[in-house]
């Protein structure tokens, strides 16, 4: 069962410090006002940026944005994964987002875990029995992962696959490398996900690795049957206007075309 969400702040300093006890208590003082003036900040934000209709919701660990539908009778639930620098605010930086015709599901990572990949792990243990009761009552799944969010995004379309469960995943530059000894190659989503279908929508931007390697294992899926694999002249942040296209149809740019890579190449 859901239940609203309470949040905490949590601040970790290590070291060696040689000063008086005086001194000491003075710092404690100024860091606990400045963590409740931090506290007062970001709940003023979180009122201001969730929509009346949201809910911020506590699943395990993990505090997420539930947004419902804006259509009634839906049956698809969409379940959003977003990127590193987002992943410890998505709630509120992506309070704006909804779905047309699903609930959606925005987990955040708890501020106790520091890399993404390990607050992944804990998102994904907390929100997988909600993820798998949708697929048991027929729901239809939508997973969407941009960036590091296309880690937890894949993993948990793998694991419904494995129960004999199908959906659909959308990878906005979003393939990983390897992780915890899985590699995340063309044979991880042909041999796990083959069952599914899988959008992988790539940016041009050459600075940031996770984009190129979307591209080069998005390009060798390319033909298969259940890939839907598109190319974009844009930036890596510029991935995350696709969020509306994918919920709620809004007009995509066109892909890159082959003549256009030359051109951009010359």
């Amino acid at each position: 069962m859901m239940k609203q969400a309470n949040y905490t702040v949590y601040a970790g300093i290590t070291g060696t410090v040689r000063e008086g006890a005086a001194s000491a208590d003075k710092r404690k003082v100024k860091t606990t006002e400045m963590l409740r003036k931090g506290m007062a900040i970001l709940l003023i934000l979180m009122i201001i940026t969730v929509p009346a209709c949201a809910e911020i919701v506590r699943i395990g660990k993990t505090d997420c944005l539930l947004q419902p539908a804006s259509e009634e009778d839906c049956l698809k639930k969409y379940v959003l994964f977003v990127g590193s620098a987002e992943y410890f605010h998505a709630c509120m930086l992506c309070g704006d987002i909804t779905a047309r015709d699903g609930e959606l599901l925005i987990p955040q990572g708890n501020n106790r875990y520091v890399r993404c990949t390990a607050a992944s792990d804990v998102v994904m243990k907390d929100i997988w029995p909600t993820l798998l009761s949708w697929a048991e009552e027929g729901f239809s799944i939508v997973l969407i992962g941009y960036s590091a969010g296309g880690y937890p995004a894949s993993t948990l379309a793998s694991r419904l696959a494995e129960k004999g469960y199908t959906g659909r995943l959308y990878l906005l530059d979003g393939i990983s490398g390897t992780y915890r000894g899985i590699r995340y190659n063309e044979e991880y989503y042909r041999e796990r996900l083959a069952s599914w279908e899988l959008a992988i929508w790539t940016s041009s931007d050459k600075k940031v690795e996770i984009a190129a390697r979307s591209r080069k294992i998005g390009s060798a899926l390319e033909g298969d049957a259940n890939v839907d694999y598109r190319h974009y002249t844009m930036s890596h942040a510029r991935m995350r206007l696709f969020y509306d296209v994918i919920m709620n149809g809004a007009e995509a740019p066109a892909p890159e075309t082959e003549s256009q890579e030359e051109d951009a190449e010359e």
